[in-house]
């Protein structure tokens, strides 16, 4: 369905308010309720002139037509205040039901869509254009639904004077070939403003996010020149619309101003000459067309017409801002919304499969990212409740093993399996939720360290928390922190060293208790000795579950059941800690020259 949404803007309006139809439709039925109530109000009027007119007012009189006046004005304000109520709390349902099933269709999309999409455009697409959609969703159609008077006020005027009525619409053609202008120019430059927000908001993201790097490299001022420069794009572009959104309103509010004039230089000719009119008249015969004088009371509830006209004619120029960037802004969420998972469960999913041992192969296993061969032809098998190491040089594709193996990525050839099924056929929750994933770069979220750690089993008791924490090394770090466990990180754990965040994020994957354990350089930034006694504990744990460490330190990975070395793409050495040894080779060299820089380091 969201595919089929794609580009239809309006379309994808209807099905998103289809389920407050009938707040719409109350709504809608209220417009009519209060503009027809409304109406009494130019025909009172001209019956108040009328006797003032004819010399038969009494106070009596007065004071009913009067009476009447107040209860038309208060039937009108319920009906609006009702009218509103339906309308904007459905806009506002609306808004609820969009921004969530934005969110959620944005947590099924694959890695590679965050790698060709900057952050801060999602953002704005989340923030900036959904706000104009409810905007014109909420206040745009309710003014638009306002418009509904025109028609009705337009009978009345028929009634009360034909020809002046001619003269009060002769303006509307031009009105017209001048709204449609203002309508394609406000819809080019919303496009601009908005996608111009998007540049502006993924700049400052970057820069929030990256504050650190910006100050180590002292470049503050020079991405303080930069954001200004894409800031005063953004003002230009939304200066333009500005000035565009300026000059409808009193175009319109001109051409009123006009018709008035002309309105009342007619009319009150018309009163002066006694001029006749033709208008139904009932009779006991029924309905007849007759020539009757065209009285100061008919010019008085003509102008009062005109005035109630005035007001849903230049209520449409701001109507028309409202729809012009609402429009610009559900087709950018749609763009979004029409993004497929590249990664998915599909028709050829196996349902049936609800856990997962652990044993894992690489069948002949390739992969290309962009222009790059990333894996090539790469092979091996690692049994259930095995450890084994990936090794080798930075950039040789150790990272992109378990990215196949997590099916962040599809292999562009050969197959991943898991318990001997391709790994595209186990469901993603299955397969996901077996897997506990330390990646090399650490993310914590801006909660306590309690919630960081049961993030992938929120219903943890303390106690199993506690054993992660102690196996990770950490509960040292929480004994000296003020509110232990519920101490309150920073954003990305700001006030925790890259050691300690680690650690944490090593806890919050043993919590899950997965059959598949991957450390991706977990230990990093952990000390030597720290790293020792994390290992020791870890050993324990591993051997119930399959276990994958990459590491460039041979220390970590020597007591590895089996080491697979990686090498541009390809599996170029596999065995244990001492045959790699032995045999001579990349391993041996890696090994080597570790030993050199932990003798150089003590030196």
């Amino acid at each position: 369905m969201k595919q089929d949404l794609v580009g239809r803007p309006f379309r994808a309006l209807i099905h998103y308010n289809l389920p407050y139809k009938w707040r719409y439709l109350g709504g809608a039925a209220l417009a009519l309720a209060f503009t027809s109530v409304e109406l009494g109000v130019p025909l009172v009027i001209r019956r108040v002139v009328g006797l003032f007119e004819t010399d038969r007012m009494t106070p009596l009189l007065l004071w009913l037509l009067v009476g009447g006046l107040l209860l038309i004005a208060v039937a009108a304000g319920v009906s609006r205040y009702c009218q509103r109520m339906l309308m904007i709390g459905a806009s506002r349902r609306f808004e609820y039901d969009l921004r969530n099933a934005l969110f959620a269709h944005v947590l099924t999309l694959a890695q590679d869509y965050f790698h060709r999409t900057k952050t801060g455009d999602i953002m704005a697409r989340a923030t900036n254009d959904l706000n104009y959609v409810r905007s014109f969703i909420g206040p745009g159609v309710m003014g638009s639904v306002d418009l509904v008077r025109v028609p009705f006020t337009l009978a009345v005027m028929l009634y009360l004077g034909s020809t002046l009525t001619l003269y009060g619409l002769a303006p509307l053609p031009v009105l017209s070939l001048v709204v449609y202008a203002f309508v394609m120019y406000m819809h080019r430059q919303s496009k601009r403003v908005q996608d111009q927000f998007s540049v502006v908001s993924s700049r400052a993201q970057e820069n929030l996010a990256g504050a650190r790097v910006v100050k180590a490299y002292g470049v503050s001022d020079r991405e303080y020149r930069d954001f200004e420069k894409e800031s005063r794009n953004y003002m230009r572009e939304s200066l333009k619309l500005a000035y565009a959104q300026a000059l409808v309103w009193p175009l319109i509010e001109l051409m009123l101003s006009l018709v008035i004039l002309t309105v009342t230089w007619k009319g009150g000719s018309m009163v002066i000459r006694g001029a006749m009119v033709t208008r139904p008249v009932w009779t006991e015969a029924g309905v007849t067309f007759a020539q009757t004088p065209f009285s100061l009371a008919d010019f008085s509830g003509f102008l009062i017409c005109l005035v109630m006209l005035a007001f849903p004619l230049t209520q449409f120029g701001w109507v028309l801002t409202l729809y012009q960037r609402g429009a610009v802004g559900m087709t950018r969420i749609l763009e979004v919304l029409g993004e497929s998972p590249s990664i998915a469960d599909g028709p050829e999913t196996r349902h049936d499969i609800t856990t997962v041992r652990g044993a894992v192969r690489f069948d002949r296993v390739s992969f290309r990212y962009g222009d790059a061969d990333i894996l090539r032809d790469v092979s091996f098998d690692i049994a259930a409740g095995e450890t084994v190491a990936l090794v080798g040089p930075t950039g040789s594709g150790k990272s992109s093993v378990v990215s196949l193996l997590t099916r962040e990525y599809d292999p562009t050839a050969g197959a991943v399996l898991i318990d001997g099924v391709d790994a595209r056929r186990i469901p993603l929750r299955v397969l996901r939720g077996a897997i506990g994933y330390v990646p090399q770069d650490t993310f914590l979220f801006s909660d306590t360290i309690r919630e960081n750690v049961a993030f992938g089993v929120p219903d943890a008791d303390e106690a199993r928390i506690l054993q992660a924490c102690e196996i990770a090394q950490l509960t040292d770090t929480i004994a000296e922190l003020p509110d232990g466990l519920d101490t309150l990180l920073g954003e990305r754990g700001v006030n925790l060293s890259g050691g300690q965040k680690q650690r944490l994020a090593i806890a919050r994957a043993l919590v899950r208790d997965p059959a598949i354990l991957i450390l991706d350089d977990a230990l990093s930034s952990v000390d030597t000795r720290t790293e020792e006694r994390i290992l020791e504990r870890l050993r324990a744990f591993m051997a119930e579950r399959t276990s994958i460490l990459i590491s460039h330190r041979v220390s970590t990975v020597r007591h590895a059941d089996q080491i697979l070395v990686v090498d541009e793409g390809r599996v170029v050495e596999h065995g244990r800690h001492d045959e790699l040894i032995a045999r001579g080779g990349l391993y041996e060299a890696m090994h080597r020259r570790q030993l050199l820089e932990d003798r150089l380091e003590e030196e």
